[in-house]
């Protein structure tokens, strides 16, 4: 694309667009400077317009847009679907928003402005109302005659859904059954009448699941009266099972999503700085922790070789835990039923993984030092700690879970930093008990 902007011939360019994809053309589009990205856009026609926008970062979205004429910009808008429409009017501010509405027949318009109003990050900020429903008694050739005379996108033609005269939903079936179905039958006849349902306000990563515990290929939104009011199709679900995945691994590693989109390393430097500030502070804990058994150090300086083994043992058993807690809470497999036998479990297995690792760990002290005591200090501490390690690894995000807080932000540096203080409290304070026991 450089090189057919930089050739001045615009066939050049129109004859390379025409033979890629508009999602390929998205994507390279971030290769691209502001001028050139502009230049690209402007021989797109409105249906791959619409996508590129889609596809593009959210910055270059709105970048384009603003350099797009008002009027080329509301039929880009109305030619796409109203989830997608509703997504990029909330990106653009209330003034060109309004200007871009005008154009736009009242009917779409109010259905973007409908839309608009839920977040991303519930099913509502999902949802399209591009759906195929129907009254109970009306047959399935006279759908089938109906969706024959409508350009309804792919996606949207995965189920149809049968409503009552309030529009309230009280079945579903796939378009499989549909044609299937004898033309003259009606739709109560053999539609399925357990359907599984969300409201707008519902969290998107509880949309997720249920998509994928029932395997289902799109998922009606219905609000607080049974009516339906959209669905949120399989294309929407994919792209949201990337986001939250993405999410959860960015606040597990202690950064933010935007840390891959990131253009600049001062960019990347201001999302990962807080982070590092917490652990830095966690270790700045840590070290005052050891500076209050500094006599005990001077007395046995060989205890100092085994911090680091203590800690970095705790530290990782609780983000094994945590890392397990945040999985099973994403998939709902964790209820408050099972919370307390998950944290059992979790504190049991702490102490049996410890056990078996204090063994070994009780060698190498008397090994390396020579004297049985070290050994046995090592060896009660790794106990200890790494039982606390794993227990407290899968608390925590349960407790986050409870608290309307994103459980993978335990997961990561909090766990672990935490893990390390208290670690070496235990094996500190453990080893000046038994020396003092010990007569030593």
């Amino acid at each position: 694309m450089r090189a057919a902007l930089a050739s001045g011939v615009p066939a050049v360019l129109e004859g390379l667009i025409a033979s890629y994809h508009p999602i390929d053309i998205a994507m390279a589009m971030r290769e691209l400077n502001r001028e050139q990205r502009e230049a690209v856009f402007r021989l797109l026609d409105r249906e791959d317009s619409g996508i590129v926008l889609e596809e593009v970062d959210d910055d270059v979205t709105v970048e384009l847009a603003e350099a797009t004429d008002d009027a080329e910009l509301a039929e880009i808008i109305d030619a796409v679907p109203p989830d997608v429409g509703a997504d990029l009017v909330n990106l653009l501010d209330d003034e060109h928003v309004h200007r871009i509405l005008e154009r736009i027949p009242d009917a779409e318009s109010n259905e973007l402005e409908e839309l608009s109003r839920y977040p991303a990050d519930v099913a509502g900020g999902m949802m399209t109302s591009e759906v195929i429903y129907a009254p109970t008694d009306v047959t399935a050739g006279d759908v089938i005659s109906h969706i024959k005379t409508r350009r309804i996108p792919p996606e949207s033609l995965l189920y149809i859904y049968v409503v009552d005269a309030k529009r309230v939903l009280c079945g579903v079936m796939d378009m499989v059954e549909l044609v299937s179905a004898p033309p003259h039958q009606q739709l109560h006849d053999f539609m399925v009448t357990d359907v599984v349902s969300v409201t707008p306000g519902t969290d998107r990563a509880e949309a997720v699941r249920l998509v994928d515990q029932y395997d289902l290929s799109a998922l009606p939104v219905v609000n607080e009266a049974g009516q339906l009011l959209g669905q949120v199709t399989v294309d929407d679900i994919i792209d949201a099972i990337q986001q939250e995945h993405t999410e959860d691994i960015a606040l597990m590693s202690g950064t933010s999503p935007k840390d891959i989109l990131a253009e600049t390393s001062v960019h990347i430097m201001l999302l990962r700085l807080p982070w590092l500030a917490i652990c830095f502070l966690g270790t700045l804990v840590s070290a005052w922790v050891i500076t209050g058994f500094e006599e005990t150090l001077k007395t046995y300086v060989q205890l100092a070789a085994f911090i680091p083994v203590v800690a970095a043992t705790s530290g990782n058993a609780g983000l094994q835990s945590a890392t397990i807690a945040v999985r099973s809470l994403a998939l709902g497999y964790l209820h408050e039923k099972s919370v307390w036998r998950v944290l059992i479990r979790q504190f049991a297995a702490g102490l049996m993984l410890a056990t078996a690792i204090s063994l070994g760990t009780a060698v190498a002290g008397y090994l390396i030092t020579g004297q049985w005591q070290i050994g046995l200090i090592v060896c009660l501490a790794m106990i200890a700690a790494v039982t606390w390690g794993s227990g407290i690894g899968a608390l925590i995000p349960l407790i986050f879970d409870r608290l309307g807080i994103d459980p993978a932000v335990a997961s990561g540096p909090l766990v672990t930093t935490l893990n390390d203080a208290v670690s070496i409290l235990i094996y500190m304070g453990l080893a000046s008990a038994l020396l003092w026991v010990l007569g030593v």
